[in-house]
């Protein structure tokens, strides 16, 4: 077991069904109806590398459903085309490059794929990021990993992938088939109009191809021909008149991993960049903002207020990304996990529409990262966000120990604590 699958993601070894969930405080309202879903990294079965990236490994959906009064739970690995054709084999199938070439923190399966006789016409799709609700279906999807797959939201079966799959544009290595392409794994949506407002990211031009999608299976897609550099757009925000992709100097290149090099850079000489896009116009002019800010960075996004003339952006902040790159770390370094790279805090990017420029806040000194809002109100004006907080960790200086969950009114700033 490599140390990128300890810790907070350890792997679940085994699917589990419970019909009916013990209730051992209070009672759970029968009036609500509705799902929690949960998406990691969780390895099926040993490495053919030796090495086990987060990015290499199986996903496993985890699924909390309440119906009238009760609670059921189930957990299934996303039945991608690897993990199905892994289980026939009775073993691992794919190879990297970069795991190849090292078996230290530059083993991310960032790499080209080493084809061979099983591999060489099948998706390597991994699906192991995030899982988000669309037209009546769970969706898992991965980084760099392929369409998502469709997910009963009740069984948790895996269904395929949907039709719109063939439509998305290209990540950083050429399609293996129609289903090869690349969604970042935090999309948007809009409630009311069902509306996903996705996009795809790679390190050849274009760098960013955005796509709405509708419920039906519709899909505009737009390249953004004017993108500055290749990001690593791994999150957005949707606000009520504007879909806003950050373009902030962490970047990726498969070719560097290649060589036997970081694939993720930190280049502070590039100026962040926000685009701001219509949401009601997907070809309408983008608005380019530069921010005049110190190097910092933004990965997992609250949500969005526009007032009068600004727009509040909300994140966690940190100084840099917490991933390591050949700016901090040397061949043969050990792996450190993510949580411990670099401390976040929460942050606020408000943009200036009239002046066209962007002001940096912290908005509180505890350390926290993966945000969440009430994902109904995407788009909308919120007040509401949950945070995971926590504390300076002794592993390492910089170090967050996340173990406090964190319930914060994004307008007054009061918070709750548990």
């Amino acid at each position: 077991m490599s140390m990128q699958q300890r810790g907070v993601f350890w792997p679940m070894a085994f699917e589990a069904t419970v019909p009916e969930c013990r209730v051992i405080e209070g009672q759970i309202p029968k009036d609500i109806y509705g799902g929690l879903y949960h998406n990691g990294p969780t390895v099926r079965r040993p490495a053919r590398q030796g090495v086990e990236s987060v990015f290499t490994t199986d996903g496993m959906v985890q699924g909390l459903v309440l119906e009238n009064g009760k609670a059921s739970f189930r957990n299934r690995w996303v039945r991608t085309p690897k993990f199905r054709a892994e289980e026939k084999a009775g073993e691992a199938l794919f190879e990297w490059e970069d795991c190849a070439i090292s078996q230290d923190w530059r083993a991310m399966g960032l790499g080209d794929i080493i084809r061979n006789e099983q591999t060489r016409l099948l998706s390597h799709n991994t699906a192991l990021v995030n899982a988000f609700p669309f037209a009546g279906d769970i969706f898992a999807v991965g980084e760099q990993a392929g369409a998502p797959l469709r997910i009963d939201p009740i069984t948790l079966e895996t269904k395929g992938f949907p039709s719109w799959g063939k439509d998305l544009s290209r990540g950083i290595r050429e399609p293996i088939d129609e289903n090869d392409g690349n969604m970042a794994p935090h999309p948007k949506w809009d409630a009311d109009t069902g509306m996903l407002y996705a996009w795809g990211y790679s390190d050849v031009r274009p760098f960013v191809t955005l796509h709405w999608i509708k419920p039906n299976g519709d899909v505009q897609s737009r390249p953004i021909l004017d993108a500055p550099y290749n990001t690593v757009a791994h999150d957005a925000w949707l606000s009520e008149n504007y879909f806003i992709l950050p373009f902030q100097p962490f970047t990726l290149s498969s070719e560097k991993a290649n060589k036997g090099l970081g694939g993720y850079g930190w280049e502070v000489a590039k100026p962040i960049m926000l685009a701001l896009i219509n949401r009601f116009d997907i070809n309408s002019e983008i608005i380019w903002i530069t921010a005049d800010l110190p190097p910092q960075y933004m990965m997992h996004m609250l949500s969005a207020n526009e007032i009068g003339d600004t727009i509040q952006l909300d994140a966690p902040l940190f100084g840099r990304p917490p991933f390591q790159t050949d700016e901090m770390s040397a061949p043969g370094d050990p792996f450190i996990p993510f949580f411990q790279v670099a401390p976040s805090v929460l942050g606020r990017w408000t943009i200036n529409l009239k002046t066209r420029t962007v002001t940096s806040e912290v908005l509180d000194d505890v350390m926290c990262e993966l945000p969440k809002i009430d994902e109904r109100h995407f788009g909308r004006p919120y007040d509401w966000g949950v945070l995971v907080g926590g504390s300076p960790s002794d592993s390492r200086p910089g170090a967050m120990r996340m173990d406090t969950l964190i319930r914060r009114n994004m307008r007054s700033g009061s918070d709750k604590r548990v």
